[in-house]
């Protein structure tokens, strides 16, 4: 029996030992050495089992922990304190590196890091041992790919044995660099898009007073039947002077948009001499129109802008020379557009086509070309701006803009803007039949010279004129005056009293009187400024004689 008891209890040992810690065996009732011994491999096994459970549990937590830091969104690593060399990163670090770990560990933390900056976290990582660390850092890291990567840098020192080692943690922040520089960029345009809107409403205040006095001369050099070429040379230029406010306006969003009817293929032609002279002597211009209508609702000036941008970005894709391509079809879409993400819909379309042979560009920059402030240029050469302005002025018209490109084989743009039926409106030709009135009308402008010749200008129209420099001046003309007042014509901002203030005086005293406003800027800033209301007749310097009469004439004859 004890011989049996003795091979069981040596069964015993062996299961433990070959890592059955669940088994077990009975004592017996004799109480000896034999039971002894087998109480102690019973108490073993319970020992090892609870050692066992506490080391899985240990390992799980300690996976756990290592699943956490290798996926963190923090970037980790390990140096040796002495050398800098990355002993250990997590796999995020890894990953936005563009690297493989192996790559990384055994290597310079040094080697990481962008060549400007290297004796930066040199200085950083080594001025640690004495405790000069500043409380934040900045550092740039470099991808596989080139690609520059702005991280913020903490660390800490740790001891183990004769060893030291750093502990670092890098945040990545260059989205939020790149927005800081977005915004900086933004309120550097809109500093320079009010100085500009600024220079653009004084400058206009200067053209409506040359247009005028040159339409009272042309008008009395045509009656006496003289030559009036200089006199339409000073139109001509004054009208060229109103667009490039138009254009300073324009940059500094401040233009009012006038969406008519307008065939493609006329502001093309308009434009193609100015592109010419833009590009240069060195680049080819090649236009190429459909003989088929290309009416699309848009405003004639923004697909000028947009024009220009395209051929300002292809004359510098093309420093050596090349040919410049402007083509303007017209294309039926059915239910299968040919590029998905423009997200088309069946229609008639009219198709700019604008391509370069130039040096062009690969996927990953033109998938970001109309993304504000993004630029290939060099500092200082673009703002980022051109494309995006392009995008924003096509897909405000209802229409799509594309861009394809290939390094060293030129870009093309493609647009696609929805026709109509309407005929275009000519721009064309300066009306010179002046609309008439006998009505008493009183005009309110500080300026000295376009206050007597629009008084002039009233006057050659029939009209019985008052005259006023400011609001304050304006009010007490009125409270003197006993006749009827249909009209008052008034600048808006004005010193002392502006337009806007003079018109809620009037409603008190003189009710049934209407108000035309006027001014160099223009109605989209003047309406967001609180000086007028969307739903008020506004005309924008500079006008010509017929412009200032029709507008007249149509706010007296408005029904009430």
């Amino acid at each position: 029996m004890s011989q049996d008891r003795l091979q069981a209890a040596v069964e015993l040992a062996a299961q433990l030992a070959a890592g059955d810690l669940e088994a077990r065996l009975l004592a017996s009732d004799a109480d000896d050495e034999l039971d002894a011994l087998i109480i102690s491999l019973n108490m073993l096994a319970e020992e090892l089992g609870h050692e066992r459970r506490t080391r899985a549990r240990a390992e799980e937590l300690l996976a756990d922990e290592l699943d956490t830091y290798e996926q963190a969104p923090a970037l980790f690593c390990s140096l040796d304190a002495a050398t800098l060399m990355v002993e250990k990163c997590n796999e995020t670090l890894a990953n936005i590196l563009e690297r493989k770990k192996e790559q990384i560990i055994g290597k310079s933390v040094l080697a990481l890091c962008d060549r400007k900056c290297v004796s930066d976290a040199e200085r950083l990582l080594r001025g640690s041992e004495t405790g000069a660390r500043p409380s934040s850092a900045e550092l740039t890291l470099v991808t596989a790919s080139g690609r520059a990567l702005i991280v913020t840098t903490s660390f800490s020192r740790i001891r183990s044995g004769d060893r030291e080692r750093l502990r670092i943690v890098w945040k990545d922040v260059t989205a939020e660099k790149h927005l800081e520089a977005q915004l900086l960029q933004a309120q550097k345009m809109d500093g320079i898009g009010r100085l500009s809107g600024g220079v653009a409403h004084d400058f206009n205040n200067i053209l409506a007073v040359i247009t005028t006095a040159a339409e009272f001369t042309l008008d009395t050099l045509a009656a006496h039947n003289l030559p009036i070429d200089d006199i339409q040379m000073i139109l001509d230029a004054s009208a060229r002077g109103a667009a490039l406010t138009g254009d300073l306006l324009a940059f500094s969003r401040q233009r009012v948009i006038h969406p008519v009817p307008t065939d493609l293929r006329s502001v093309v032609r308009d434009t193609e001499r100015m592109i010419s002279r833009l590009v240069g002597e060195h680049i080819r211009v090649v236009t190429d129109l459909t003989n088929e209508p290309t009416v699309c609702l848009i405003d004639p000036s923004q697909v000028s802008q947009v024009l220009l941008n395209l051929a300002i970005n292809g004359r510098d894709a093309m420093p050596n020379g090349g040919t410049l391509s402007l083509e303007v079809n017209r294309i039926v879409l059915d239910c299968a557009p040919p590029s998905e993400h423009l997200e088309l819909s069946s229609g008639t379309y009219a198709l700019i086509t604008v391509s370069d042979t130039g040096s062009g560009m690969g996927p990953d920059v033109a998938a970001r070309a109309f993304e504000p402030f993004f630029t290939t240029k060099p500092v200082g050469k673009g703002s980022g701006l051109g494309l995006s302005m392009c995008y924003g002025i096509i897909r405000q018209a209802g229409g799509r803009i594309a861009i394809y490109s290939e390094i060293d084989h030129g870009t093309t743009i493609t647009i696609y803007l929805p026709t109509v039926h309407d005929r275009p409106r000519d721009e064309h030709g300066r009306p010179r039949t002046l609309m008439r009135g006998a009505e008493t009308i009183l005009l309110v402008e500080d300026d000295a010279n376009l206050r007597s010749l629009g008084k002039r200008v009233l006057e050659h129209g029939g009209y019985h004129v008052l005259v006023a420099a400011n609001g304050r001046e304006a009010l007490d003309l009125v409270e003197r005056y006993a006749g009827a007042l249909a009209l008052v014509v008034t600048d808006v901002i004005m010193p002392e009293m502006g337009g806007r203030e003079l018109a809620l005086a009037l409603q008190n005293v003189r009710p049934e009187t209407r108000v035309l406003y006027v001014s160099g800027f223009t109605a989209n800033v003047i309406v967001s400024q609180g000086a007028v209301k969307p739903d008020m007749t506004f005309l924008a310097k500079p006008f010509t004689a017929a412009a200032l009469l029709a507008a007249v004439r149509q706010v007296l004859d408005r029904a009430e």
